[in-house]
């Protein structure tokens, strides 16, 4: 099925009625890169692990230590 492209659906996005919102505190819940480096142990070499975390205020502070 095709995006809608209309001025509509342009202004709705605008206005944030994409956006999901956090049940418990109601704040807008925006999505963060959480890049992690894993060492392993046998080759001696690092790689990285990459992550799409969602946010709000609820959980901020925990992700953000």
């Amino acid at each position: 099925m095709a995006k809608d492209k209309s001025f509509a659906a342009k202004i709705a996005k605008a206005a944030g009625a994409a956006s999901r919102h956090c049940p418990k505190c109601g704040e807008i819940i925006n999505s963060l890169r959480v890049v992690e480096c894993i060492k392993n142990k046998e080759k001696n070499s690092y790689k990285f692990k990459e992550n799409f975390v969602p946010i709000c205020k609820c959980n901020q502070s925990q992700i953000m230590a």
